[in-house]
């Protein structure tokens, strides 16, 4: 789908963006004008209705700098519901990697190791660690067999939905290696998990530790969460299936979502709960060249082969139009972030409801958003 011409104008557009500083962080963005804002918010209501959705939040960043966040439906369903609102944590799942890959990254322009530093510096025991590099393991392209296609995941997580899983544990759910490091592109939720217990002996803190510190403080993103790593403030979206002609809930009673086990099996792969604000601001942020040196965006948005992926980041579209972002699914929940370098426009969107697509809401909003952009309403 990318080619290599492609990948490299998309990264040299989000660089160009970055040495310019284009875009500052969206938490004091503008909102955009009404009229927008309520043709993006009957889009998102319609697709809530459509879909079955319980709850549904979204936010736009427009090329202007102004920024629409609309929520429609519950965050929790039942005795106890409550509202989707502009601050409602969601499970992000794998959005968590672009946490990762950009803290991974911050490391390597520290000096702590190259790309190509063999894991075995770290993981002497692991099979073929002397092969599989941290660039290997950020791309996807290190061989290795995803644990979420253990033949005894569903078993295992699912049937235990209290139980709390040591990183140990998650290791012991290996397969077959699907190719030699470096021989193909295998999106492989193990590979993060590695990540994880690599930046734990690098630095002597966890993940979750490094990323509260050098990103979620100081953005100021205050609505999102590791899971299992740390306290849980705010009280989450639940995630549910429409299944049966009905509402299926999957929490346990806990803060956990979608529930304890499911929460911690996915640890520095999809562990991590975030709003539609703080999950639009992080974009802006990262995207935007606040955090990493202009060469290490260069390497994350160097996307390779097909599907296009970098390291944490993947190719996207947004409406037929070239962008980067990446997507993330837990068990009853949906997510993406997404940018058009070319338009200079954002599109988040976070659902409570499993087993559905988020993309052709993506694409209208989208549609409704440039269309306004190039007609020059509101001005």
């Amino acid at each position: 789908m990318t080619s290599e011409p492609l990948t490299r104008a998309l990264a040299a557009l989000l660089i160009v963006a970055t040495l310019l500083g284009a875009t500052a962080g969206s938490a004091g963005a503008a909102p955009v004008d009404p009229e927008l804002a309520g043709k993006l918010q009957a889009r998102l209501d319609a697709w809530r209705t459509n879909h079955r959705a319980p709850g549904v939040a979204a936010a736009v960043r427009l090329p202007d700098g102004s920024r629409w966040m609309g929520t429609s439906g519950r965050a929790i369903l039942g005795r106890n519901s409550r509202a989707v609102q502009k601050y409602t944590p969601f499970a992000v799942g794998s959005l968590t990697k672009t946490f990762m890959a950009a803290l991974v990254l911050q490391l390597r322009d520290e000096g702590h190791f190259w790309l190509g530093t063999p894991i075995e510096r770290w993981l002497p025991e692991y099979p073929r660690a002397n092969r599989i590099t941290i660039k290997m393991l950020l791309n996807h392209r290190s061989g290795i067999f995803d644990y979420f296609n253990h033949p005894k995941y569903e078993r295992k997580v699912f049937r235990r939905p209290r139980h709390y899983w040591k990183t140990k544990e998650i290791l012991a759910l290996t397969g077959p290696a699907y190719c030699a490091p470096g021989k193909c592109f295998h999106y492989s939720n193990t590979n993060y998990v590695l990540l994880g217990i690599i930046v734990r002996k690098v630095t002597g803190r966890t993940a979750a530790a490094e990323i509260r510190d050098r990103f979620l403080g100081p953005l100021g993103l205050s609505d999102t969460y590791f899971q299992g790593r740390e306290p849980i403030g705010r009280v989450a979206a639940k995630g549910y299936w429409w299944l049966g002609g009905r509402w299926k809930g999957f929490a346990d009673g806990t803060r956990y979502r979608p529930h304890t086990s499911a929460a911690t099996v996915a640890h520095a792969a999809g562990a991590m709960l975030s709003s539609v604000r703080d999950i639009s601001d992080w974009q802006d942020a990262l995207l935007g060249g606040q955090l990493l040196s202009p060469k290490a965006m260069e390497l994350m948005l160097a996307l390779q082969g097909s599907p296009g992926y970098g390291l944490g980041m993947r190719y996207a579209e947004l409406d037929g139009r070239p962008g980067v972002g990446h997507g993330g699914s837990l068990r009853g929940f949906v997510s993406i972030m997404y940018r058009l370098p070319e338009e200079d426009l954002d599109v988040v969107i976070l659902t409570n409801l499993g087993r559905t697509s988020v993309q052709g809401l993506a694409d209208k909003l989208t549609r409704i958003a440039l269309r306004h952009a190039e007609s020059g309403a509101g001005s």
